[in-house]
């Protein structure tokens, strides 16, 4: 934020005009994400923000965060803040997150779960579920919604092999943009071969180093690192298709 537009916002807090919430969201919007807002703009965002209570931890009261303003969202996904606050004017930042909804879901434990919503495309919405653990919110499940008749897809599946066996069979149905995750570990050196349709793509993604590697049917492909890694199998057009694949790592 500029020198002068920061010396008028603190002269607004200075005067009493937020209130401690706003204030610790304005902490927590920081110079970077308001770099675009002008001093006036960023109090109007500051000003009109929902602020809801959650619930208290430790005796110290809890507020989901909602500003919105051109000048910090998007063009469909906005901030979104989970912010404790401290005696004497202090606060923490349990959740820090972007999307276009943010809900409590079931009951205070002593915070409630917390449902997130965020556009991915036009078609497809990213739904992600948060509870409060170790003093800070923290991702449980993930899934993607369509917009159009309401199906939904849990991402990383976990990929389950038989004891004594190095290959697992997936069954699913896909079309392009609507893919299935599925998450495996693996050993570095080891070979990873994926059989299935030919017309489908299938792409391998590194959790710990965000590397990918194009897989072809048939073809195994060495991994040049251990961990935990994500299997995408998308469609080749946009009607969808069944498919039966099998994953062998040796």
């Amino acid at each position: 934020m500029p020198a002068a537009a920061a010396l008028l916002l603190a002269a607004a807090v200075a005067a009493g005009s937020l209130d401690p919430a706003r204030v610790a969201l304005k902490r927590a919007i920081g110079d970077e994400l308001s770099a675009g807002c002008t001093a006036s703009e960023l109090h109007g965002i500051l000003r009109d923000a929902d602020i809801s209570a959650l619930g208290t931890v430790g005796g110290r009261k809890v507020v989901l965060a909602s500003p919105h303003g051109g000048c910090i969202c998007g063009n469909v996904n906005c901030p979104f803040f989970v912010l404790r606050l401290d005696p004497g004017g202090a606060s923490a930042v349990l959740l820090g997150t972007s999307g276009y909804g943010v809900e409590p879901v079931g009951r205070a434990q002593p915070l409630p779960n917390l449902r997130e919503i965020a556009h991915d495309s036009a078609l497809i919405s990213d739904e992600t579920l948060d509870t409060f653990r170790g003093g800070k919110y923290v991702a449980i499940s993930t899934a993607r919604v369509r917009s159009d008749n309401g199906a939904r897809k849990a991402n990383r599946i976990p990929i389950r092999f038989a004891p004594g066996t190095s290959a697992a069979t997936l069954t699913g149905t896909v079309s392009q943009g609507w893919y299935d995750e599925y998450a495996l570990g693996a050993a570095p050196g080891q070979r990873i071969t994926i059989g299935g349709p030919a017309n489908l793509t299938y792409s391998l993604t590194s959790q710990a180093e965000a590397r990918s590697i194009d897989l072809k049917p048939g073809v195994a492909a060495v991994l040049p690192a251990g961990g935990r890694y994500l299997l995408h199998i998308d469609g080749g057009s946009e009607n969808e298709q069944t498919y039966r694949a099998t994953v062998t790592i040796r």
